[in-house]
Parts: structure tokens; sequence; C-alpha cells
């Protein structure tokens, strides 16, 4: 009998252990398809060794955090300038 493949799905910040019966440059075939059936995409998905598949997921996480860390000084920086807002002179005043 042929030994299985062993490669690492990473998914949903997941990493576990799949072993596959046929991998291909584009495509692997796992051993227990699941709902699925058949083949499933390799690209960004699966990994020869667990290290890669946590080394993608850390950059993953780091790429998000600077995304985050963005989104976030936009914000403050979008407070502060309707914070400091001054109605103009000519604004009508309410009795």
């Amino acid at each position: 009998m042929k030994q299985p493949i062993v490669l690492w799905r990473l998914k949903w910040g997941e990493i576990k252990r799949v072993e596959c019966t046929k991998v291909t440059a584009c495509y692997v075939w796992p051993a227990d398809p699941g709902i699925w059936g058949g083949r499933e995409a390799r690209a960004s998905i699966y990994y020869e060794t667990w290290a890669e598949a946590h080394q993608a997921d850390l950059a993953r996480a780091e790429n998000k955090l600077a995304h985050c860390r963005r989104e976030l000084e936009r914000a403050q920086g979008n407070y502060g300038r309707i914070k400091g807002m001054k109605p103009p002179a000519d604004a009508e005043v309410q009795p």
C-alpha cells in the first residue's frame, strides 16, 4: 500500500494535518475529502510543513495588525479634526 502524502492545511486560523492520496502543484486530493469531495486548490491553504503553515499564518496576522493600526490612526485623526471644528462666524444662532 502507498504511503499517504502529509500536508498541513491552514484554514480559519487553524493548522491541521491532512493525509492526501495525490498532490500536484495546483491541487491536492485529501484521503478524507469530507462533504466537498474530490480535489481542493492548494494555493495559500496547503503547506509542506507545519512551520511553513505557521509562518504564513503569522504573516497574515502581522499584515492585519498593521492594517488595523493604520485604520486606528486614520480614525483618531478624523476624530481630532471633527472635535476641533468651530462654527463659521456667519452661522445662524438659534434663540
